[in-house]
């Protein structure tokens, strides 16, 4: 690789032109493009980074060679979404596969969404705080394609919490509020230590179960 430097500015590092693809292979480009944008919101965590010209430096072509695969920045980050999204909502449907117990299922739920997004801190950046200005266009076309995959993960904890109530090892008498409860509690579990470093955090594993615990509403001891 050569380096790319601007007089004040940090070096870059620019890939060798790709091979051009054979007839019939396009498809490998656009995967391309994916690979190419994920990594970018891996390193960086921002939306904002994912350029067109970011993407084909990162690639090794041209920026007008997207063109025939994606129409603009925002539908590759829209694509890459939806992939992920599809990920976490497989990972999710194998924890709840994997327990028949309704409370480590629950748990095992959570913990599998946690780990995603600790794990993945500028894919699950994205996933939850997508930025759009002025334009509702687009936020409507990406509600569209994975507003069905979020709402089904949603789908699959509100069922666990629901079969906790059954089962009796829950107090809860809305297992759908419970679920947006618990997901907040999450959602904060994953992003505040990650933010706020400076502080001395309760163990991470207690804080995980009196997030679940409370949230849903658990009456199960030790749960």
């Amino acid at each position: 690789m050569a380096n790319v430097s601007v007089e004040g500015a940090p070096a870059v590092q620019s890939r060798p032109p790709r091979p051009r693809n054979r007839r019939g292979e396009g498809s490998l480009l656009r995967e391309d493009i994916l690979a190419a944008a994920t990594a970018i919101l891996e390193r960086t965590g921002s939306e904002e980074a994912v350029t067109l010209r970011g993407i084909a430096r990162e690639v090794g072509i041209a920026a007008p060679s997207i063109a025939p695969h994606f129409s603009d920045r925002t539908a590759i980050i829209d694509a890459v979404v939806a992939r992920e999204l599809t990920a976490l909502l497989d990972m999710l449907r194998q924890a709840a596969a994997s327990e028949s117990d309704p409370v480590k299922r629950l748990l095992a739920l959570c913990r599998t969404y946690v780990s995603y997004g600790q794990s993945r801190p500028g894919r699950y950046g994205v996933l939850v705080g997508r930025h759009f200005v002025d334009d509702w266009q687009a936020q409507g076309r990406v509600m569209a394609e994975t507003g069905p995959l979020m709402t089904a993960a949603i789908k699959l904890v509100t069922e666990a919490i629901q079969a906790c109530i059954d089962a009796g090892a829950s107090a809860s008498t809305d297992a759908f509020a419970d679920t947006a409860v618990l997901w907040f509690s999450l959602h904060g579990l994953i992003t505040v230590p990650q933010a706020i470093t400076s502080v001395d955090w309760p163990d991470h594993e207690w804080l995980f179960l009196t997030c679940v615990t409370r949230s849903a509403q658990l009456t199960v001891p030790g749960a």
